[in-house]
């Protein structure tokens, strides 16, 4: 949370992450992907902008919600009077410093934030947040996809529909996701969007070997021949718009989001090896779990998410904020 008065933002140009490998591999629409959630009402908002440089009136970079805006990369944020917009909830304001359709997440507050008043976060600095200034915008709820718009994944509600539509993506009723006889997995059906992105994008990968040697290839927008167990979980988490387009090691997604298991979808990392788990199930490239379905040392999916604590390493557990 900032105290005192915010000072107005400059334009940002945001990151949406694209969906495009993911949208390319589905086809038909799949339901209870997305609920809305927001302001009851659009019309006539005001929109501030602020970020760093932080200081006492600007806020520490430390959201009322917890997210460290201070690390990571840009995400696609503002601050609300929880009393009219609820905190973790997504909305659409346009026009914005960005230029994007993407949604925005409500992780903030402020002293000077009441009413029909968003804050939006601007990572460039003071010049942009001043440049934009105060201005009138429309405010609008946004599809909850968990944190999945964190970087700009809640993109306009027919590419959402896109996104989360039925082919490497199947669903069950279940509380849970499940592993079918293939290895492929299935997810809740009642998941957040990301969630289910990020199953999908298991599912795109689960028949992959290990890398010999031990490489990356490249951006995570182009498909891979061969993924370790960074590669792997950076690729999900890419895929589901919770990480850019680089891939990270295991040593660092020790940083990774938030610290603590999450609802749906929680890293386990050390300097050797990461594995995530979701929806209850584990990706993981290491032979805990069962036996590989299909064989393999690339990554499977594992019935048994926390299986992989047998290897007697200490690991730091992580997770998207939201999810």
């Amino acid at each position: 949370m900032r105290g005192g008065l915010r000072v107005a933002a400059a334009s940002v140009v945001a990151v949406p992450l694209a969906l495009a490998v993911l949208v390319a591999a589905l086809s038909g629409a799949s339901p209870g992907c997305a609920d809305a959630s927001g302001p009851a009402a659009g019309g006539s908002w005001l929109a501030t902008a602020y970020g760093p440089p932080w200081s006492e009136g600007n806020g520490s970079g430390i959201t009322a919600t917890g997210l460290n805006l201070t690390a990571g990369p840009p995400i696609l944020e503002v601050a609300v009077d929880p009393s009219v917009i609820a905190l973790g909830s997504y909305v659409y304001v346009q026009p914005n410093p960005f230029d994007t359709g993407s949604a925005f997440y409500a992780a903030d507050t402020g002293t000077a934030i009441l009413g029909r008043h968003v804050d939006i976060y601007d990572w460039r600095g003071r010049a942009d947040q001043q440049a934009w200034g105060t201005r009138t915008v429309t405010v609008t709820p946004a599809p909850n996809g968990g944190a999945g718009n964190l970087l700009g994944a809640v993109p306009a509600s027919a590419s959402t529909a896109a996104a989360c539509a039925s082919g490497t993506l199947g669903l069950t009723a279940a509380e849970t996701a499940r592993i079918q006889p293939d290895g492929s997995a299935l997810a809740p059906a009642d998941a957040p969007t990301a969630v289910k992105l990020a199953i999908a994008a298991g599912n795109q990968i689960h028949t992959t070997p290990y890398p010999t040697p031990d490489v990356h290839y490249g951006p995570l927008s182009r498909a891979w021949p061969a993924y370790d167990c960074s590669g792997a979980t950076s690729f999900v988490l890419y895929t589901a718009d919770l990480l850019g387009a680089t891939a990270d090691t295991s040593t660092g997604l020790e940083r990774y989001g938030l610290p603590g298991a999450g609802r749906w979808i929680t890293l386990y990392a050390n300097s050797a090896h990461v594995w995530i788990v979701i929806a209850g199930i584990a990706l993981d490239t290491a032979g805990y779990g069962g036996p590989p379905i299909p064989a393999g040392s690339g990554p499977r999916w594992r019935a048994d998410p926390t299986a992989n604590l047998q290897d007697g390493s200490s690991y730091v557990v992580r997770h998207p904020p939201g999810l």
